[in-house]
C-alpha cells in the first residue's frame, strides 16, 4: 500500500473550535477516499517565508494517511484548493508506513519532577561527601580577600594614570 502525507496550511487567527472543525471536515473529506488515517494533528503556529493572503504566520497541521482511490485522491486535491479554509497545502508520498503519534502529557507549571524534596535522594559522590553538601543554586558566596580587592583599584588608578598622560 501506498503512504501519504499532507501538510496544510490555515489562517492562524482561527478558533480552537473553528480549527477543530475544519481538521474533521478535512479528515472526512479524506475518508471519501477509501483512505485510512494514520495521524492528524496540528504541528503548530509558524511565521511563513512570505506572506500569503496578507498573513505573515499560518497554523501548519499534519495529516499521514494510507492512499485509497487514486483516482478519487485527484478528486481530493482539487478540494484542499478550493477549500477557502486552507492557505496552502502539499500531498508527499512516503516510503515508510509512519509511526503513530503520541501526545506527550504536558506537566503542570511550576512542578518539577527532578527537584522535588520528597523524591530526592543523596547518593555519595566519589570525594565521600554527599550531593547535599554540595552549593545549591543562589548560595552566597563569601566575600573575596582584602588583598584581592586593592589590587583591584591600584589597577584602575594605573590605568587611569596613563590616559591622563596621554
Amino acid at each position: 500500500m501506498r503512504y501519504y502525507e499532507t501538510i496544510y496550511i490555515v489562517n492562524p487567527n482561527l478558533e480552537n473550535e473553528v480549527l477543530d472543525k475544519t481538521m474533521v471536515e478535512i479528515g472526512k473529506e479524506l475518508e471519501k477516499t477509501k483512505s485510512k488515517l494514520i495521524n492528524h494533528r496540528v504541528w503548530g503556529k509558524k511565521r511563513l517565508a512570505y506572506p500569503i493572503e496578507k498573513q505573515k504566520y499560518g497554523s501548519f497541521i499534519l495529516i499521514q494517511f494510507e492512499g485509497g482511490d487514486q483516482s478519487k485522491m485527484v478528486d481530493f486535491d482539487t478540494w484542499m484548493k478550493l477549500n477557502n479554509s486552507v492557505l496552502r497545502h502539499m500531498i508527499v508520498g512516503l516510503d515508510n508506513k509512519p509511526d503513530m503519534y503520541v501526545e506527550e502529557p504536558k506537566m503542570e507549571p511550576g512542578v518539577d519532577e527532578e527537584t522535588t524534596s520528597i523524591e530526592r535522594t543523596s547518593e555519595p559522590v566519589e570525594d565521600g561527601k554527599n550531593n547535599n553538601d554540595l552549593p545549591t543554586e543562589g548560595t552566597i558566596e563569601p566575600a573575596p580577600d582584602d588583598e584581592d580587592v586593592d589590587e583591584k583599584k591600584e589597577n584602575t588608578e594605573q590605568k587611569i594614570v596613563v590616559k591622563e598622560a596621554e
